[in-house]
C-alpha cells in the first residue's frame, strides 16, 4: 500500500507522516491463520495471539500446532492467506514493499478456524471478539466472509444474538469495531454491519468509485465509510477495512487520551456540507478527521 494525498486514498498521509503508531495502542485482528514469521512482518515484536490452536485437520496448509503458538507457519513457499494479508496490511514494516499502516501499534490476533476467508458462525465470531476485547484491544479488524453469516432465522437467532453482545460488550469498553461490509454486490448486510457501534467499510477503486461487489445498504450508508481497496494481495472489502482501522489507531496513537466515541465520531464525521444521503457510505478523510478529533481533545 502506498499512500498518496490523494482523497481517493482517504488522506492517509495526514497520519502517516505524523506517526507509525505507538505501543499503546493495541490493534485486534480476528481473521484466519497467521504467520508470524512472514518477511514483511519480521521482525515486528508485537504481535500476541490468542485463542485455541488452529485445528491441523481444518487447516491442512498447517500441519504442525505448537502448543506455544496457536497459529502455525505455512508451508514453505505456500502464499499467504488471507490472516497474514491482513495482519501485513496494518503491521508490515515501513520498508516492506507493501508496508503496513501502523506498524508501530502493538497488536492481538485472534485466529479462527480456515486458511483463506473463513465461512465463520456467528457464535465463533463472537467468540473471538470477545477474546481480542479482553485482551486489551483498543480497535479491531474483521475482514472475514461476512457474506457468509446466515441472516436472522430462527436456527441462527443465539449465534447472532451472541455477536451483537459482543459488539455490545465492545461498546462498553470503548473498543472500536471496523467491519467489511461484504462483497455480494447486494443491498442489505448481516446484521452485524448494521449495529450502530460497528464501522462497516466498502470497497472503491483508484478513483473512489465503490466496487460493484461492495454490499451497500442504509445502515452502511447511514454510520460506514468508503475506503480503498488497498494492493496488499487482499481484494475487496477485506482489503479496505484494514484501511480504516489503520487511521483508527493512528488517530488514537496521535491523541491518546481521546474516548472511544470521539475517535468514532472524528473518524465518521463530513466535512460541510456533506451529508449522509445514500446508501453508499461517504469516503474516509483521515485529514479531516485528525482536526475533528484534535478539537475534541481540546475541548
Amino acid at each position: 500500500m502506498r499512500l498518496t494525498d490523494s482523497p481517493h486514498t482517504g488522506q492517509l498521509s495526514a497520519l502517516t507522516a505524523r506517526t507509525s503508531g505507538h505501543p499503546d495502542v493495541v490493534v485486534g485482528v480476528v481473521d484466519g491463520a497467521v504467520d508470524p514469521g512472514h518477511p514483511d512482518l519480521a521482525p515486528l515484536q508485537r504481535i500476541r495471539f490468542v485463542g485455541d490452536p488452529v485445528d491441523p485437520a481444518v487447516d491442512p496448509v498447517d500441519p504442525v500446532v505448537d502448543p506455544d503458538d496457536p497459529v502455525p507457519s505455512r508451508a514453505l513457499g505456500a502464499p499467504p492467506g488471507h490472516g497474514t494479508l491482513v495482519v501485513s496490511a496494518l503491521a508490515a514494516r515501513r520498508t516492506a514493499p507493501t508496508p503496513g499502516l501502523c506498524p508501530g501499534c502493538s497488536f492481538v490476533v485472534r485466529p479462527v478456524p480456515g486458511v483463506d476467508v473463513p465461512p465463520t458462525a456467528p457464535a465463533d465470531l463472537a467468540d473471538a471478539l470477545v477474546d481480542v476485547v479482553v485482551a486489551g484491544a483498543r480497535v479491531v479488524n474483521l475482514s472475514l466472509a461476512l457474506e457468509r453469516l446466515p441472516t436472522a432465522t430462527p436456527a441462527d437467532a443465539t449465534g447472532i444474538g451472541m455477536l451483537l453482545d459482543a459488539v455490545e460488550l465492545a461498546r462498553r469498553h470503548g473498543v472500536l469495531v471496523v467491519a467489511a461490509a461484504g462483497n455480494d454486490g447486494e443491498l442489505g448486510g448481516p446484521p452485524l454491519v448494521r449495529h450502530p457501534w460497528v464501522i462497516p467499510v466498502v470497497a472503491c477503486d483508484a478513483g473512489g468509485r465503490p466496487l460493484p461487489t461492495s454490499t451497500l445498504g442504509r445502515a452502511i450508508g447511514r454510520h460506514g465509510l468508503t475506503a480503498p481497496a488497498a494492493t496488499c494481495g487482499l481484494s475487496g472489502t477485506s482489503a479496505a477495512a484494514p484501511v480504516v482501522t489503520g487511521a483508527v489507531a493512528l488517530l488514537w496513537s496521535l491523541c491518546p487520551g481521546a474516548a472511544a466515541a470521539a475517535v468514532r465520531d472524528a473518524v465518521t464525521r463530513l466535512r460541510p456540507p456533506q451529508r449522509r444521503t445514500s446508501v453508499v457510505p461517504p469516503l474516509l478523510d483521515a485529514a479531516y478527521a485528525y482536526d475533528v478529533l484534535r478539537g475534541h481533545v481540546a475541548a
